[in-house]
């Protein structure tokens, strides 16, 4: 899911969001042993950001509230990391300062911000 994001085009997001959508259902009907919460944020994030490069905040939005709505303490590191790339994408020209963009980008950063001190180092001494 993540190369197709990386590769771009509309086919390989596309292949991303079956992708995507394909993992969520799977890792949500396996076994409670089985399930990793890491990966279903991160499946969550890759359909997220499908959804913005096609340049659908709603499902931007949409796919987002699993994540968005877990307890930020859960988050690794480089979950936390895309969330924030995400929300640096929402702040690009594209969206035109869109509302529903600048929103959802202060709730990236909120849920960032509130992430466990695990996932978020803190920075070095410049």
């Amino acid at each position: 899911m993540t190369t197709h994001l990386a590769l771009g085009g509309p086919e390989h997001v596309r292949q991303a969001i079956a992708g995507a959508d394909t993992a969520i259902r799977l890792y949500r009907s396996a076994e409670d042993d089985d399930r990793s919460v890491g990966d279903l944020f991160a499946a969550h994030v890759d359909l997220a950001r499908a959804h913005l490069l096609l340049g659908d905040l709603d499902g931007t939005e949409a796919m987002l509230g699993f994540v968005l709505g877990s307890e930020p303490e859960r988050m690794s590191a480089g979950i936390v990391r895309r969330l924030i790339a995400l929300g640096r994408e929402l702040s690009g020209p594209q969206y035109g300062g869109a509302a529903q963009a600048a929103h959802l980008r202060e709730r990236l950063q909120h849920t960032a911000a509130l992430a466990s001190p695990a996932a978020h180092p803190p920075e070095l001494p410049t």
